[in-house]
């Protein structure tokens, strides 16, 4: 185990490296005597819901400053960037206009998306379609309706409120992005939810979830509510510190069953959960990147000894980097390593994660390898087969979904990963915890506008098992 996390951490360093010689390769070589020219106006055009203060806090530039023509042309490209990843906009294009010798306009030119969506949906509550389609239940469906608004007064806020019938009874409520300060540096997020449900995933026997039905109301209700604060100083960065309230209560039948649900035989469990989360994202994209890297750090305690929480203390210990990058023409390359390490003085088999939740090693999709502690490395290799295209589809009645953008990659890939799981009981058969696990395989993704994305892969397992899956996210 100890090996293994000394070769993805040589792995980081080596990339890290390589992307930094690459980058200052580029600029050795570049033409530095072309001529100086300075910012005179910004003009902003076509934000007609979105306030243009939200749209000028992600400049990399102002007025009056003064720019070699290649420099300016980088931060051009770095603002469309900020300005796409704000889920505001389809198009963002910015174009440049000699007002004299060395003076230049550039005119900033949005389409904004459809921001109100009223929601009917059919939520799948298995972890993933495939795992789903294996026994397509229709039982673990939810059906929800609900209300999504983005950018909220024109101020980038998001709102999202419905309920939910079918597998999960749920009502929940969120409010994001409320700035707290003019230079949008500080935000408030507040959420709540109640729940319940008659059918409850219990154990994990032979590496696959097993559910236990009620004959009674339900099998667990809760309760959550969380408060958070994000502090944004610079472009890339992120800071957030959480503050929440939950709560559990079990049937006493599911309890026998499976005695460490919530530990300790007990059928309910109260406690407050503090969290610190720190992201540095310079990606070129959140949907799809093809450049740039993110890094990910999170601290969570569960449990303070302030409620009748029985004792139960947990601390999580989470990090991820992901990296991006073009290596030449059409080809690109991008890996990642994600590692978690847990403290806890007992099981709780409830808030038990190792991959196969939203870290998972592709090929594995019908199964969860539970434990504690994981490091993860994924790989990819891809070709832009079709470079993005755009069409504009003039017969819909909306203007904001007639211009429709779309792209094509083919992708190789190799996944490894390791899960520890100290409590790994031999009578559950899970057999794919405490050793080394990996996959490779082949495929396909579509990306299109509105961040959707289809992936269809082929791959091949440790085990010798093989398959054909199905996401609808970006690989890393």
């Amino acid at each position: 185990m100890q090996l293994y996390y000394k070769i993805i951490l040589f792995y980081i360093v080596f990339t890290v490296y390589y992307h930094n010689i690459f980058a200052l390769h580029n600029k050795l070589f570049y033409d530095d005597t072309v001529e100086v020219v300075r910012v005179n106006k910004i003009i902003i055009v076509g934000n007609k819901k979105t306030k243009e203060p939200i749209i000028r806090r992600e400049l990399t530039f102002s007025e009056g400053q003064i720019f070699r023509i290649y420099e300016l042309d980088e931060q051009i490209e770095k603002t469309r960037e900020h300005l796409l990843k704000l889920p505001l906009f389809n198009f963002v294009t910015i174009d440049k206009e000699f007002v004299g010798a060395d003076l230049i306009n550039l005119y900033i030119i949005v389409e904004e998306r459809w921001y109100i969506w009223p929601e009917i949906r059919v939520i799948n509550n298995e972890r993933n379609l495939n795992s789903w389609w294996e026994t397509k239940d229709f039982s673990k469906l939810d059906y929800r309706i609900s209300v999504l608004q983005y950018n909220v007064f024109g101020l980038n806020h998001k709102f999202r409120a419905g309920l939910s019938m079918g597998y999960t009874k749920e009502f929940f409520l969120k409010y994001q992005n409320l700035f707290l300060d003019k230079r949008q540096r500080h935000f408030l997020n507040v959420k709540a939810k109640v729940y319940y449900r008659n059918k409850q995933i219990y154990r994990t026997y032979q590496n696959k979830l097993e559910t236990y039905v009620s004959e009674n109301d339900y099998a667990i209700q809760g309760s959550e509510f969380e408060l958070s604060y994000n502090f944004r100083p610079l472009f890339y960065g992120n800071h957030f510190f959480s503050f929440a309230y939950l709560n559990q209560t079990v049937e006493d039948s599911l309890a026998d069953l499976n005695p460490n649900f919530l530990g300790d035989s007990n059928t309910n469990l109260s406690f407050l959960q503090l969290s610190y989360k720190f992201t540095f994202d310079k990606r070129n994209s959140r949907e799809y990147p093809t450049k740039g890297f993110l890094i990910t750090g999170t601290i969570q305690q569960q449990g303070l000894d302030i409620l009748h929480n029985n004792g139960f203390h947990k601390l999580s210990i989470y990090t991820h980097f992901k990296q991006f990058y073009h290596i030449r023409g059409k080809f690109y390359g991008a890996h990642s390593v994600s590692l978690k390490k847990t403290f806890d003085n007992y099981e709780v088999y409830y808030f038990k994660r190792g991959l196969g939740y939203s870290d998972y090693l592709r090929g594995y999709e019908y199964y969860v390898i539970d434990g504690q502690n994981f490091a993860l490395l994924k790989n990819n290799f891809k070709f832009n087969l079709l470079p993005r295209q755009i069409v504009n589809v003039r017969f819909l009645p909306l203007k904001k979904f007639r211009k429709i953008h779309f792209s094509i990659y083919l992708n190789a890939y190799f996944d490894i990963g390791y899960v520890y799981d100290k409590y790994q009981n031999d009578v559950y058969l899970n057999t794919l915890s405490n050793q080394l696990q990996y996959s490779g395989g082949l495929g396909i993704d579509l990306v299109t506008y509105y961040d959707k994305i289809i992936r269809l892969e082929y791959s091949i397992i440790k085990t010798g098992e093989s398959g054909f899956f199905i996401h609808f996210m970006a690989p890393i």
